[in-house]
C-alpha cells in the first residue's frame, strides 16, 4: 500500500502526521509523495482562517485528481468543525476527526472507511499516538507535544472548537519520547501544543512531582525533567501565551541552561481596546513588562510573535499601538495576519466597526515592512557575537540553521575545505557579520571561542 500525505497548518498538524506516518509504515505501508500516484491520500487540515479552509478543499481536489480510485481520508481541524461540508465533496471518502488520528491506519487497514468525527463534549482526553521519532522535515530538530485543546476562547479563533479543552500528556511519556529522540541523535526538542503553557492545568489532571519540583508550574515541570536528560541538546518552546504566563512564570524558566534563549509570544495586537475585543487578558503593557523581563536576563534574547491587522473596530491609533510594540519589543520576527471572521466565534458576531478588506492589505503589508526593520535591527544587535547554531540545510553555497535566540544564520562554505566545513546536524559555533536574506550571514570560530549565548 502507498500512502501519500499533506499537511496544513500548525506545528501540532505536522506532529500527528508523523505519527500517523509511523502508524501505516509499522503495518508495512510504503510513505510516498503527494506528487506521486498511491493507494491511499491523507489531508490534514486546519481552520485558522478562511483562506486554510480554502486551501484544504484545494490540496484534496488536487491529490485526488491524481488518482480518482484512491482513498481520500480528511483529517485535522477543517475536518473537525466542518464534517458535512466536506462530506459534500465528491473527492472526500472518510472524514476523521481530531483525537481520532490514532485510528485512521487501523481502519484504512481493516477497510473500515466510515467516518467519525466526535462532539466537542467527547474531546475528553488526550489521544496517545504513541512514541513518534522521525520527523521527515529535519533530521536533527523534532517535536514533542505534550498538550491538547485551549479553552481561552479568543473572539477571532475557532480553534478551541476544532480541538476541546485542555487535555495534557503523561509527564512520563513526554520524557521517554525525548530521551527517544535524543538517543537517534536529535539536537534540538521543541515542546508543542496547541495552548503550551497550559499543560497540566485542567481540573482532575496530577502527576507525581520530586521534592524539587514542588511549585512548579507544569510546563517548567517537563522543561526540568528534559533539562536534566543526560546529552548535547538544546529545548525550544513553539510559543507561549500571553493570556497564560506572565512575569512570574517566564523568570522562572530562565534558569534551565538547555532552554534556548528566545519564546514566541503571540501579541495579537497593540492596542489595549483591540485586546479586550479579542478577550485577550493583559494589556500593552502587562505583555512590554514579560519583554523587559527577558531582556533584562539577555538584551539578545530572542522574541518572535503573531499580530492581526483589521479586527472589527481598529482605528488607525489602535494600529499605530501595534506598530509601536513592533518597535519597542524589537522582535525577531513577527507573522502579520489580516483578520478573518471565523463562524461560530463571538467575533465573527460583531458588525460594527468592519474594517474593509483593502485597509487590512495596506495596514498588513505596513506592518510586515516595521517588522523587516525591526528584525534587521535586532541582527545587528546579535554582530561580532559568537553563538552555537544548529546546522540544518546545505543551498547555494551556504550551510544554514538557527541560532538558540532563532536567528537564521548562512555560513559561506563555497571556498572552505571539505573537512572544515560543519556536518549537517551538528552544532558549531560561528560569529555573526552582515544581514543576509532572512538572517545573518557568519563565520566560523574555533571550538574555544567564547560562547555569549
Amino acid at each position: 500500500m502507498k500512502v501519500a500525505f499533506h499537511t496544513l497548518g500548525c506545528k501540532v498538524n505536522q506532529y500527528e502526521t508523523e505519527a500517523i506516518k509511523e502508524a501505516f509504515v509499522s503495518r508495512g505501508a510504503d510513505i510516498v509523495s503527494e506528487d506521486e500516484v498511491a493507494d491511499v491520500y491523507i489531508v490534514n487540515t486546519c481552520t485558522v482562517t478562511n483562506m486554510a479552509d480554502r486551501k484544504s478543499r484545494q490540496y484534496i481536489r488536487r491529490m485526488k485528481s491524481r488518482c480518482p480510485d484512491a482513498l481520500m481520508v480528511v483529517t485535522g481541524c477543517y475536518a473537525q468543525v466542518s464534517e458535512e461540508e466536506l462530506q459534500k465533496m465528491p473527492e472526500v471518502d472518510m472524514v476523521i476527526g481530531n483525537s481520532l488520528k490514532s485510528e485512521i491506519a487501523d481502519r484504512v487497514f481493516e477497510a473500515n472507511h466510515q467516518s467519525k468525527v466526535l462532539g466537542y463534549d467527547e474531546l475528553t482526553h488526550y489521544e496517545d499516538m504513541g512514541i513518534v521519532t522521525s520527523d521527515e522535515s529535519s533530521m536533527c530538530r523534532a517535536y514533542i507535544k505534550i498538550e491538547e485543546g485551549c479553552n481561552r476562547f479568543c473572539s477571532y479563533c475557532k480553534i478551541p472548537y476544532a480541538r476541546g479543552r485542555v487535555r495534557s500528556r503523561r509527564p512520563e511519556d513526554v520524557v521517554e519520547e525525548a530521551k527517544a529522540l535524543i538517543e537517534k541523535g536529535y539536537k534540538e526538542i521543541i515542546l508543542t501544543g496547541i495552548n503550551t503553557a497550559l499543560y497540566g492545568t485542567e481540573p482532575g489532571f496530577d502527576f507525581e512531582r520530586k521534592a524539587d519540583e514542588e511549585g512548579l508550574s507544569g510546563l517548567e515541570t517537563i522543561i526540568k525533567r528534559i533539562d536534566a536528560l543526560d546529552g548535547d541538546f538544546r529545548i525550544r518552546l513553539s510559543s507561549l501565551e500571553p493570556t497564560v504566563v506572565k512575569v512570574k512564570d517566564v523568570k522562572s524558566l530562565l534558569g534551565y541552561d538547555k532552554l534556548c534563549h528566545h519564546l514566541h509570544l503571540s501579541v495579537q495586537s497593540g492596542s489595549d481596546k483591540i485586546l479586550k475585543a479579542m478577550n485577550r487578558h493583559y494589556t500593552k503593557e502587562d505583555y512590554l513588562s514579560i519583554v523587559k523581563t527577558l531582556r533584562d536576563f539577555d538584551p539578545l534574547y530572542g522574541i518572535t510573535t503573531d499580530i492581526i491587522v483589521g479586527f472589527p473596530g481598529e482605528e488607525y491609533k489602535d494600529f499605530e499601538d501595534s506598530l509601536d510594540v513592533v518597535k519597542r519589543a524589537e522582535f525577531a520576527r513577527v507573522h502579520a495576519f489580516r483578520y478573518s471572521p471565523r463562524e461560530g466565534t463571538s467575533g465573527a458576531k460583531i458588525k460594527d466597526g468592519i474594517v474593509p478588506g483593502t485597509l487590512s492589505s495596506e495596514r498588513a503589508e505596513e506592518l510586515e515592512r516595521a517588522a523587516a526593520e525591526t528584525a534587521w535591527k535586532f541582527n545587528e544587535k546579535n554582530f561580532e557575537t559568537v553563538h552555537r547554531v544548529l546546522t540544518e540545510e546545505e543551498s547555494d553555497g551556504f550551510i544554514t540553521g538557527y541560532t538558540d535566540n532563532y536567528i537564521r544564520v548562512y555560513i559561506d562554505v563555497r571556498d572552505a575545505e571539505k573537512d572544515d566545513a560543519p556536518r549537517l546536524g551538528d552544532f558549531c559555533k560561528v560569529q555573526l557579520t552582515e544581514n543576509y536574506r532572512d538572517g545573518c550571514k557568519a563565520v566560523l570560530c574555533s571550538d574555544d571561542s567564547e560562547d555569549l549565548l
